[in-house]
């Protein structure tokens, strides 16, 4: 399968320490960077996006018997939601581990969290509602 757009997700103490520390930097931010809880930012010459969300956002993506917040999370763009359910199957057909079952969670976001054999964490994401 094909993903339109990749991007990594970090958890971190402060989202607003985090987005003055990358404002200094002279990072560009991405897009507006007024949640609270999220601040993100585009690296290098392909503006490859991270977000970095405060410890209590990031949550929701490990699962419950996990208590690092140290990885990075993966999110994969789908275009449909078709495509997230595609995902998944072949996610589960791979021998992945589903952390979070496909939902629309609260902000109308599409999606499902898994891990590869080795644990790390990517989340599948349909963005319709924007």
């Amino acid at each position: 399968m094909k993903s339109s757009m990749i991007w990594a997700n970090f958890s971190v103490k402060n989202a607003d320490r985090s987005r003055e520390f990358y404002n200094k930097l002279g990072l560009t931010p991405n897009g507006p960077n007024n949640d609270p809880k999220l601040a993100s930012f585009k690296f290098g010459k392909d503006n490859f996006v991270i977000h970095f969300f405060q410890e209590e956002s990031i949550k929701e993506f490990l699962p419950p018997w996990e208590n690092s917040n140290n990885e990075i999370i993966f999110t994969l763009s789908a275009e449909t939601k078709n495509e997230v359910e595609e995902w998944y199957k072949k996610v589960v057909d791979a021998g992945g581990i589903i952390i979070k079952e496909p939902i629309r969670d609260k902000e109308g976001y599409f999606g499902f969290v898994f891990s590869d054999p080795d644990g790390h964490r990517f989340n599948v994401l349909l963005m319709d509602n924007m």
